[in-house]
Parts: structure tokens; C-alpha cells; sequence
């Protein structure tokens, strides 16, 4: 199906949409959720690059997100957000420390979340990687230090 849409020059576009039901995928606290949307939404007219918009296309990216969507009652922490935590949860170091360039942006690169905790947390202080199947993490994802090396932690 098509609606009217007028290009930059004033010429008159086709507007190209999937009829029918759109199932919106998208993360919270690291977990993926679902929702409904309408195939007419403005969103859905434009294309956003974003580095991992071939991955998310994938058959496994989709199974994984869906099997989490499933989830009636996630258990998963809520994440912080990045202006909550001026330093790393686990070694209280700026974000900036192990970097030349000491920008806001490199700042925002440096940050991860841990998917047990939610806490935000520096590289160094999350390259283990762990599943967290009790949270709907069935795939190792990043883990803090100070849960990956928890005594409670699953092994």
C-alpha cells in the first residue's frame, strides 16, 4: 500500500508500508520486549542507521528477542542511566581513566551496564561474560566483576 508524500524537490513520492500488524521490537534493561504498532507509524518511514542494525536483522537476533519478549514477568534489575554514576560501580575510576582522548563522548563509550546488576560499569571492570538464565540471558552477556566473581553468582 501507498500514501502521498512530497520529496525535497516538491515531487510527489510513494510512501511505502507493511500492512498489517508490526511487532516493535526494542530493549529494556538489557532484556528485549515487545509492541504492537501500527504499520502507518511515522517511525516506521524512516531508516536509522545504527552499528548493529545488520546483526539485529538476523534470524538469531530475532529468536533471541522474541524468546525475552515471551518473558511475562521479567526479573531483570533496572539499569541505571548514564548520569547516575560518575564513576565505575565496581573500581570507583572515571570512565575516562584508561583513554588519551578525555571527551564527553569517549566518556559515553566507556560505559557499559552489567545485565545482572544493571549497575554502570568501565571495561575493565565488565569483560566477563556469563549467561543469566534465571533473568531470560540464555546467551553469555557482559558481567560485572563484582557479580561474575559473587559467591551467590550462578557458575
Amino acid at each position: 500500500s501507498t500514501l502521498a508524500v512530497t520529496g525535497e524537490a516538491g515531487e510527489e513520492l510513494p510512501r511505502f508500508f507493511i500492512p498489517g500488524q508490526v511487532v516493535h521490537l526494542y530493549k529494556e534493561n538489557g532484556l528485549s520486549r515487545a509492541a504492537a504498532a501500527p504499520c502507518t507509524h511515522e517511525a516506521l518511514t524512516r531508516i536509522h542507521p545504527t552499528p548493529r542494525m545488520v546483526e539485529d536483522h538476523k534470524v538469531k537476533a530475532y529468536d533471541e528477542a522474541l524468546r525475552q519478549a515471551c518473558i511475562r514477568k521479567p526479573r531483570t534489575p533496572r539499569w541505571e542511566s548514564n548520569e547516575e554514576r560518575s564513576l565505575c560501580a565496581c573500581c570507583q575510576a572515571d570512565f575516562n581513566w584508561a583513554y588519551v582522548l578525555k571527551s564527553e563522548p569517549q566518556r559515553m563509550l566507556a560505559r557499559f551496564h552489567c545485565f545482572s546488576c544493571g549497575k554502570v560499569v568501565c571495561d575493565g571492570c565488565s569483560q566477563n561474560r556469563r549467561a543469566h538464565e534465571q533473568l531470560g540471558f540464555v546467551v553469555p552477556v557482559r558481567t560485572c566483576d563484582s557479580c561474575f566473581y559473587s559467591p551467590d553468582s550462578d557458575p
